[in-house]
């Protein structure tokens, strides 16, 4: 069992940064220190994510490939939806804003 301190939840604007997560087997099995939308949040997250392609299941590359030829394609692109993101999948939204020309929203 491995045992994370000092995790940030980024569910809410408090953004509390005093979490502690025990992970095993790859996944959260306690969290200590959290409120109960954090708890819930945590603990339930979804393990495996498959990536779908015209809602149909896919491979990480062809999701990848369509993922690119979607945004080279765009004439207005939108990044949007990083409200419950860590700061550095932010980061790399900002730089992919950055990159294709996009317009960014976090909520």
């Amino acid at each position: 069992m491995i045992k994370v301190k000092n995790v940030v939840c980024t569910f809410c604007g408090s953004l509390c940064d005093d979490i502690e997560v025990e992970i095993e087997a790859n996944s959260i099995i306690a969290v200590k220190g959290g409120c109960a939308l954090s708890r819930n949040k945590f603990l339930h997250a979804r393990e495996e994510v498959v990536p779908l392609v015209e809602g149909k299941e896919a491979s990480f590359p062809t999701a990848l490939a369509a993922a690119v030829e979607i945004l080279a394609g765009a004439r207005h692109p939108l990044i949007y939806g990083l409200s419950s993101t860590s700061s550095e999948a932010q980061a790399a939204a900002v730089a992919l804003a950055e990159a294709l020309g996009a317009s960014i929203d976090s909520t």
